[in-house]
C-alpha cells in the first residue's frame, strides 16, 4: 500500500522503535487549552441561562452577581486561547483562508442565526418591542453585516481570523498596542448597534495576544502551581473589585486592565483542572464547544417558554437553581446533538458540506 507521497506504507505491527518515533513527530495536544475552552463556553451558558431566567421573572440575584464578576474572565479566556491556535491561517493565501476558515464561519453562522431568531421570536424573547415576522425578516436581511444573536461570537471569529492574516507583516508589538487602544475605549462603555461590533473591538487584544504570545503563555502553563494560580485570581479579583468600588469602569483602560488579569486567572485555573482526573469532562466540552454554543439559547429558551405558558412559578431562593437547571439541559442537548449529527448524515448542521468546502480547491 502506498502512501499520498508514494512511498510504501508499513502494514506490520508497529513495534517499540516506531511508536516511539511517532510520538516524537507528534506532541501529545496540550490538555489546558481544551478545558480552558470548556470552562469559557461553560460560563457562556450560564450567563445566558441565567439572563433569560432573570428577565423571565423569577429571582436570579445570586447568579447575576456570579456572572457580572465572571464576565471579565470568561471571554478574554476564549479569545486568548483562540487566538493560539491561529498561526497557521495569517500565512496561507488569502483564497485559502477563505476556503477554510471564513467559509466555515459564515457556514454556521447563516445557518444557526436564523433558529436563534426564529426561536426568540416564538417564545417571546425577541429583546425588541412589538417584534413581529417584519422584524425578524428585517434583522436577518442585515444580519451579515449587524448580527443580533448570541452568535456574534462566530461572526467576531471570523473578523479576527481577517485582521490578523491582514496584519501579518506588521510588527506584533504595535498590533498589541494599536489593539489595547480600541479594547480600552470599547470596554469603557460603548454600546453599538451590534454585539458582534463592540465585542470585536473589546476583544482583538485578546486574539491577538494568545496569537503572538503562545510561547509565553504556554511557559506560564508549565510553570503553574496552586500558589501561582491562587495568586493569579486573587489578582484578578483584586483589580476587578477596585475598579467597581471606585468607580472607573467607564474609565478608559481601567476595565481593560481587568480582563487583562483575567487571562492569566483562567489559564492557571485551566491549568489546575486539567491535571484533575474529574475534569475529563471540562476538556471533552471544550473539544466539542460549537453544537452548544449554536444550540443552547434555542434550549434555554424554549424550556423557558414552557414553564411561563403553563403558569408553573419557582419562588425563591429555589429560583437561583433554575439557571443551573437551564445550563446542564443546554449543554446536554448541545453535546448529543454534535455527537448524533454525523451518524445520521447531518454533519452540514455544524460544518460545511464537503463538496462546498472542497469546490475551490
Amino acid at each position: 500500500m502506498l502512501t499520498p507521497s508514494g512511498s510504501p506504507r508499513h502494514t506490520g505491527a508497529p513495534g517499540p522503535g516506531r511508536d516511539a518515533a511517532v510520538e516524537r513527530r507528534a506532541p501529545a495536544r496540550l490538555a489546558w487549552p481544551d478545558v480552558a475552552r470548556g470552562l469559557a463556553i461553560g460560563l457562556v451558558v450560564l450567563y445566558h441561562a441565567t439572563n433569560w431566567t432573570w428577565q423571565t421573572g423569577y429571582e436570579v440575584g445570586v447568579l447575576r452577581e456570579v456572572n457580572e464578576t465572571l464576565r471579565s474572565l470568561r471571554m478574554p479566556l476564549f479569545f486568548t486561547v483562540a487566538g493560539m491556535f491561529a498561526a497557521k491561517w495569517t500565512t496561507v493565501p488569502w483564497s485559502r483562508l477563505a476556503r477554510g476558515k471564513l467559509l466555515f464561519f459564515a457556514w454556521v453562522f447563516v445557518l444557526w442565526e436564523p433558529v436563534s431568531l426564529l426561536m426568540r421570536l416564538l417564545t417571546g424573547y425577541y429583546q425588541v418591542a412589538d417584534a413581529d415576522w417584519g422584524t425578524l425578516g428585517h434583522d436577518l436581511a442585515w444580519s451579515l453585516l449587524v448580527p443580533r444573536s448570541e452568535l456574534w461570537f462566530i461572526w467576531t471569529l471570523a473578523v479576527f481570523f481577517v485582521i490578523a492574516r491582514a496584519l501579518r507583516r506588521v510588527p506584533a508589538p504595535v498590533q498589541l498596542v494599536l489593539a489595547a487602544a480600541v479594547g480600552a475605549w470599547a470596554l469603557a462603555g460603548w454600546e453599538p448597534a451590534s454585539l458582534a461590533w463592540r465585542g470585536t473591538a473589546q476583544f482583538a487584544l485578546f486574539f491577538l495576544a494568545g496569537l503572538h504570545l503562545r510561547p509565553l503563555l504556554e511557559r506560564f502553563a508549565e510553570r503553574v502551581t496552586w500558589l501561582w494560580a491562587v495568586g493569579a485570581v486573587a489578582v484578578w479579583l483584586g483589580v476587578q473589585v477596585a475598579v467597581r468600588e471606585l468607580g472607573l469602569a467607564d474609565v478608559p483602560g481601567c476595565y481593560l486592565l481587568t480582563n487583562i488579569a483575567g487571562v492569566p486567572a483562567g489559564v492557571t485555573v485551566s491549568v489546575l483542572l486539567s491535571r484533575v482526573p474529574g475534569a475529563l469532562g471540562l476538556r471533552w466540552l471544550g473539544a466539542r464547544t460549537l453544537p452548544v454554543f449554536v444550540t443552547h439559547t434555542s434550549v434555554v429558551l424554549a424550556l423557558l417558554s414552557v414553564l411561563w405558558r403553563n403558569g408553573i412559578w419557582i419562588p425563591a431562593p429555589p429560583s437561583q437553581w433554575l439557571p443551573v437547571a437551564l445550563w446542564a439541559a443546554a449543554i446536554a442537548v448541545g453535546l448529543a446533538l454534535g455527537e448524533l449529527a454525523p451518524r445520521i448524515g447531518a454533519r452540514w448542521l455544524f460544518a460545511p458540506p464537503r463538496w462546498l468546502s472542497s469546490s475551490g480547491r
